[in-house]
């Protein structure tokens, strides 16, 4: 029987590991410099827990344990309920606003496709305590300013602004009773044919008047809305949109930004401000996505607390950088490759190897392959430099080293290498 890795999940080797993890401290990096600290929380969680607030929608992309005794458990599919979790434990001793980022594995029990994996990393953050269009815009603009930071340009991605109130009102309006249920149709129109959109909300019940309303609205700009008679939800959300637009624009993101309407997000939890970024083409899955989501903590037993957050998914990300030239991947490198000439002077290169590893990234040959075959061996491996260790260099006390860039050669003495 030949074993392969279970569907929707990555093998990575140790050139594709380093990628990523540069791909991962860049962003990091980035975090930090915002000021969020790292957290991190256990795979998975109580299975109750994972579904209260995320909506009916989620529950059968869970991987579910199987039941024992009367515990249930699931694996998360993102870290923003367990990030609330986290703060609700240490929400009166924590000084707010409370920034945390996280780089960590989720897991969705779904057809995988491209983009869409069973098994993926996130890179995301949560910010606590702030309510202010600030808070939303600059999480925004850390991850734009992230995905400039990889090379990418104005002309290759595009992020979606929407307001749930605003959708929220509009729809109350109209008079449409199941309204999350038509927000999650919203939230996936672009991947459905128009007739099939439109037999979707009519098995919701929705009129043909109203179906023909909800789709003319979809297409309005925040001027023609300002023009139409919205109740208090939807005005309250058209405001809160154009203040988040002028500290974007402060910001000088808001060329990055644009608003869409049918932006929704299918998870329940979100309240107002939400996002999503998309390459240009709109040929691939969403690239990140988050808002605000000001009644989570206080759902789950804390104190009322506003919040916003996004996450980008390593999968889809990846497509993009690979179709813009962008993804590198890079050779082993080490700094130096100690080539053994003779039995003799084995203990003396394994002695300096070691020696060396404090501070270098070194490595010498393990299998007796001859001075030829270890040479190429290093070259492959991405070594910038050799050093020859035989016995004419432990009688003289000093290395041979050589440069396979320039191909220079030079004698250096033990103790100074």
């Amino acid at each position: 029987m030949q074993f392969q890795k279970p569907k929707g999940t990555r093998d990575f080797y140790p050139e594709e590991k380093t990628a990523r993890e540069e791909l991962f401290n860049r962003f990091r990096t980035l975090a930090k410099n915002y000021g969020y600290g790292e957290i991190e929380s256990p795979a998975f969680e109580y299975l109750d827990f994972l579904t209260e607030k995320s909506g009916e929608s989620i529950k059968n992309e869970i991987f579910v344990f199987e039941k024992r005794s009367t515990e249930q458990f699931g694996l998360r599919f993102d870290l923003t309920v367990p990030a609330a979790r986290l703060f609700v434990q240490k929400q009166k001793e924590l000084q707010k606003p409370v920034k945390w980022f996280y780089i960590d594995k989720m897991w969705r029990y779904e057809n995988p496709q491209k983009g869409r994996l069973r098994e993926f990393y996130q890179m995301g953050v949560e910010l606590f305590g702030s309510s202010q269009p600030e808070s939303d815009a600059e999480t925004i603009a850390l991850a734009v300013n992230f995905l400039l930071s990889l090379g990418l340009k104005k002309n290759q991605f595009i992020v979606k602004l929407n307001n749930r109130k605003l959708l929220e009102g509009i729809l109350e309006s109209l008079d449409i009773k199941k309204i999350p249920e038509t927000i999650r149709l919203i939230d996936k129109r672009k991947k459905m044919e128009e007739k099939e959109f439109e037999s979707a909300l009519k098995a919701l019940k929705l009129s043909p008047g109203q179906i023909k309303k909800v789709k003319d609205v979809l297409k309005s700009s925040p001027s023609q809305l300002k023009k139409l008679k919205l109740n208090e939800k939807a005005k309250n959300g058209l405001n809160e949109l154009i203040s988040l637009t002028s500290v974007l624009k402060t910001l000088a993101i808001d060329q990055y930004v644009q608003f869409d309407l049918s932006t929704a997000r299918g998870l329940e939890y979100y309240t107002a401000c939400v996002f999503e970024c998309f390459d240009t083409k709109e040929t691939l899955r969403s690239i990140f996505a988050g808002g605000r989501y000001d009644n989570l903590v206080q759902n789950f037993g804390g104190e009322p607390t506003p919040a916003v957050g996004f996450a980008i998914g390593d999968a889809t990300l990846q497509l993009l950088l690979e179709e813009n030239s962008l993804w590198n991947i890079p050779k082993k490198t080490l700094n130096y490759y100690i080539v053994t000439i003779g039995e003799k002077a084995r203990p003396v290169a394994i002695k300096l190897c070691q020696q060396l590893r404090e501070r270098y990234r070194v490595d010498l040959d393990l299998t007796g392959r001859n001075i030829k075959q270890q040479v190429n061996y290093a070259d492959k491996a991405g070594a910038e430099k050799v050093i020859f260790i035989g016995e004419n260099e432990i009688a003289s006390g000093k290395a041979t080293v050589k440069d396979l860039r320039t191909r220079n050669e030079m004698k250096v003495a033990f103790d100074k290498l």
